[in-house]
């Protein structure tokens, strides 16, 4: 992990190619420590720990190497690591199969900025907020934007109302609890939609968690539910989060619902 606060990155790529190189010079330009390997589970696991970023660059490779994409993603989540990847649209897509998406932080897609690619890592790396394009509205006083974690086991849901935010919120999506509360721990994120029915580990074991920490015991957590009659939302409300979000509820009306939030640091329930 990052010493003397100067993150360290894993590249993974195959060969040197000249696009590489220029992604690693770029980096180590922001104070990014960088280390290359290539493409094999042998390499990747000799360099692998300790990592703050891994960062996939993909190549014809990725076509038969399901075991080497999944080993990367279980690592990196594991170890609370952020998982990125550049490449062409099939490339991406051929990852996308077996690697769940939302044990990935960022996408480059190519061809793409170099200026804004090594911006929005050196965001990451440092545990910083991007700041918004030309023409984005600023969310808070001091030019930041604010921070959404979304926990879900709809992949679908997460996915829309991930579109639906992106353009005024810094977003992260994950579909577990087991995954939500390290990352949690290690970002802070200003508010966690987080759903209140999920396998393994539950929104409430999620909330209990959280609350057992004191770093994150204060962040705000709105119940993410399905059912809005009477009894189902009293029970969503026995841990007392900050409110609840019915899955039903219209584009606009989240959209607004998190806009209040942020601007007024009270979520308003909206009845069925």
């Amino acid at each position: 992990m990052a010493t003397n606060n100067i993150p360290d990155m894993l590249i993974i790529s195959q060969g040197s190619a000249f696009m590489v190189n220029s992604l690693e010079n770029n980096l180590k330009k922001e104070g990014i420590y960088v280390t290359r390997c290539e493409p094999t589970v042998r390499e990747v696991d000799a360099h692998i720990d300790g990592k703050d970023i891994v960062l996939l660059f993909a190549g014809e490779f990725v076509n038969n190497s399901a075991g080497l994409l999944s080993y990367i993603a279980s690592k990196c989540t594991d170890e609370c690591n952020h998982f990125c990847i550049v490449g062409y649209p099939a490339e991406i897509a051929e990852i996308e199969k077996e690697v769940d998406v939302s044990r990935i932080s960022a996408e480059f897609t190519r061809p793409f900025d170099m200026k804004e690619f090594t911006e929005k890592m050196s965001a990451i790396a440092f545990r910083r907020n991007v700041a918004p394009k030309a023409g984005e509205k600023s969310d808070t006083s001091n030019g930041k934007r604010h921070s959404i974690l979304m926990c879900d086991d709809d992949m679908m849901f997460l996915k829309m109302v991930q579109e639906w935010l992106h353009e005024k919120y810094n977003i992260t999506v994950v579909k577990t609890g087991i995954m939500a509360v390290p990352f949690a721990l290690n970002n802070m994120p200003d508010l966690i939609l987080l759903d209140f029915e999920m396998p393994v580990m539950n929104g409430p074991k999620v909330l209990e968690a959280l609350r057992a920490d004191k770093k994150t015991a204060q962040i705000p957590v709105v119940f993410l539910t399905g059912h809005s009659d009477k009894d189902s939302v009293m029970e969503v409300m026995k841990m007392r989060p900050q409110g609840y979000l019915l899955k039903s509820t219209k584009k606009e009306d989240i959209i607004a619902s998190v806009d209040n939030f942020f601007a007024t640091g009270q979520w308003k329930n909206i009845q069925a």
